[in-house]
C-alpha cells in the first residue's frame, strides 16, 4: 500500500494525523538534516500502521515536504 505523508519538519509537538485513507500529515521535532525528519516520519508510519520499520520503504520526496512511502505488510 501506498502512503502519501505531508511533513512539517522542526515543528514544537509532534503528532500524525490521517486526513484520508491514503494520506495522512505529520510535524516532528527532528530538522530537515541529516535525513532525521525523514526518518522519523518512517518510523510514525511505521507505528501507525502497526509494522516494523523495515516494512516502510522510501518511494520519493526526499528534498521536498511531501513525501511517498510504500508499507509492505
Amino acid at each position: 500500500m501506498k502512503v502519501r505523508v505531508r511533513v512539517t519538519p522542526g515543528a514544537w509537538r509532534e503528532r500524525f494525523e490521517q486526513k484520508s485513507e491514503h494520506e495522512f500529515s505529520a510535524a516532528v521535532k527532528e530538522k530537515a538534516e541529516q535525513n532525521a525528519a525523514n526518518t522519523r516520519v518512517q518510523m510514525l508510519v511505521a507505528q501507525h500502521f502497526n509494522v516494523p520499520v523495515t516494512s516502510v520503504r522510501f518511494l520519493t520526496g526526499a528534498r521536498g515536504r511531501s513525501k511517498l512511502f510504500e508499507v509492505v505488510r
